[in-house]
């Protein structure tokens, strides 16, 4: 959300912005005080949505964009985004679509609006509206790999196979010689069983020390049978990236996924001792399964009463804690 390059904008399209996010329209320019208030309610707000409170940060996040004075650079475009995220959290998916709606009127040519929306049409069970929205996406940010990954896993979600399958295809078609390219057309291959072709594509990507590419590399060695190899690269790969939480917590769900939950259980704690650690929630939630797997529910139980002290709002975890309670 932060990679919101755009220069200021006047005129009709910067009025129709201000006016469709109830944003305050003021004369004049915002002054240093307006400013720390906006970037201050903006990180109330984002504290707000990692505890849940949903509706809460919706209303920070208004009285951040309150305080821009009819300015929109970076940072409220920043901040719609965080905004309509809340409001789809709090259940205003209508308001969620509003502000994206916003966000494409200023910005015509920027793609993630367009599929943002379309997978709030695609859990409300409007497909039609979804692809043409993801359709859109796709035709601004053509050359996107990602995009069109999280398209085909999206249309995989509701069982349009064909569909998805036309999406990978079509992103198979983008050219690049960068390292990223390589790994990304291996990662679509390893998605279409193509094993063959994934690794032709991420020996490149690695001959060009893409370390990410080694990941899906030990996904192809480990969809053919190959534990033994794809564990070298696993260990290769976390030799190299041991202080990158986010990596480390790829690693352990790898894991987890082919039932080695000691190591798993290894990798997430190795996750939560970096020094920065992102996402830590997800993290703490995979520890715990990690031990249940393990039929360790004296720690399960240990970890999920620690965990719900800073997470009490999940409902989820709650129950499982009432079951292991009975353990």
């Amino acid at each position: 959300m932060n990679n919101w390059k755009k220069r200021k904008k006047s005129g009709v399209v910067l009025g129709l912005l201000i006016l469709s996010l109830g944003m305050s329209v003021m004369s004049g320019c915002q002054n240093k005080e307006s400013l720390e208030k906006e970037k201050k309610y903006r990180e109330t707000g984002i504290a707000q949505m990692e505890e849940g409170d949903y509706e809460g940060a919706v209303k920070s996040f208004q009285k951040a964009l309150d305080q821009s004075l009819a300015v929109v650079g970076d940072l409220e475009i920043d901040i719609c985004y965080y905004k309509a995220a809340a409001q789809y959290k709090s259940g205003d998916t209508q308001g969620a679509k509003e502000t994206y709606q916003a966000l494409m009127d200023y910005d015509k040519k920027n793609g993630d609006p367009y599929y943002l929306r379309g997978c709030i049409y695609l859990k409300e069970g409007d497909t039609g509206k979804a692809k043409k929205d993801f359709e859109k996406a796709l035709e601004l940010k053509k050359d996107d790999y990602e995009l069109y990954v999280s398209i085909y896993e999206n249309l995989m979600g509701i069982g349009e196979t064909q569909e998805a399958e036309k999406i990978l295809e079509e992103a198979l078609t983008l050219d690049g010689e960068d390292a990223a390219d390589y790994r990304e057309r291996g990662h679509i291959y390893l998605l279409k069983g193509d094993y063959e072709n994934a690794r032709k594509e991420l020996d490149k990507a690695i001959n060009k020390e893409d370390m990410k590419a080694l990941l899906y590399m030990a996904q192809v060695y480990d969809a053919q049978g190959n534990s033994a190899q794809a564990q070298a690269l696993y260990e290769s790969y976390s030799a190299r990236n041991g202080s990158d939480s986010e990596a480390l917590r790829t690693l352990g769900e790898m894991q987890m996924e082919q039932g080695n939950y000691q190591q798993a259980l290894e990798f997430f704690q190795k996750a939560l001792a970096t020094e920065n650690v992102t996402n830590e929630q997800a993290i703490r939630k995979n520890e715990i399964i990690a031990y249940e797997q393990l039929k360790d529910f004296a720690s399960a139980k240990e970890k999920m009463a620690a965990y719900l002290e800073d997470y009490p709002e999940d409902e989820q975890a709650q129950r499982e804690f009432v079951f292991l309670q009975t353990r």
